[in-house]
């Protein structure tokens, strides 16, 4: 049996559900501010939108919302990013990408397409894919290690593309006050001078 479960920001704890799906709290501004596009690794959406989950060596994504945008995943910390085949994920069957804990996931939307957020359905795994992080493998669904259970999350883009890097905007200079200033500096000199000029004479 299916169940889905609607939360706003908070968890669900139904360890005998198969599937479960969450929806965090509405983020003002979030439909823009996922311009972070480092990507956030797999780890980070776990913990903060599953913090009732147990802490898991990676996931197989098992579904991710095309509609979005193209979506890509990085295993080397953002260096390289690998394009992700929503088309064989999405299709009947169970096949899924294996990602590992450490792995980054981005969605790049599509030019001139207003995306509010964005559905990713997964499961956990307990052990490491090791050379098999970045693959397409088949996975059961049914009877999975630990009870593992498909989860369905409605993120925001800077949920699943982080933050934007912080921009150091430097403080505009008044022009006004460096020619005070400026004046103040040379009135001081020609005071000095001056007073040089009448100690010598």
């Amino acid at each position: 049996m299916t169940i889905n479960a609607h939360t706003h920001g908070a968890s669900t704890s139904e360890a005998g559900l198969h599937h479960s799906e969450r929806r965090p709290a509405a983020n003002p501004g979030a439909a823009h501010s996922g311009t972070g596009l480092g990507g956030n690794s797999v780890a980070l959406i776990v913990q903060e939108h599953c913090p009732d989950m147990l802490a898991a060596a990676g996931v197989v994504i098992e579904h991710l919302d095309a509609q979005a945008g193209t979506w890509q995943f990085s295993a080397d910390a953002g260096q390289t990013w690998r394009g992700i085949r929503t088309d064989l994920i999405n299709r009947p069957g169970n096949l899924g990408l294996a990602l590992d804990r450490d792995a980054r996931l981005r969605v790049l939307p599509f030019g001139g397409h207003r995306v509010t957020g964005a559905r990713v359905a997964f499961h956990t795994v307990q052990r490491s894919h090791g050379q098999g992080n970045g693959s397409y493998r088949a996975y059961a669904s049914e009877d999975r290690d630990g009870g593992s259970r498909t989860v369905t999350l409605v993120l925001s883009l800077a949920a699943i593309n982080g933050a934007p890097p912080a921009v150091h905007v430097p403080r505009p200079r008044n022009k006004r006050a460096m020619v005070q200033r400026a004046a103040a500096a040379a009135t001081a000199a020609a005071g000095s001078a001056l007073s040089g000029a009448m100690v010598m004479a």
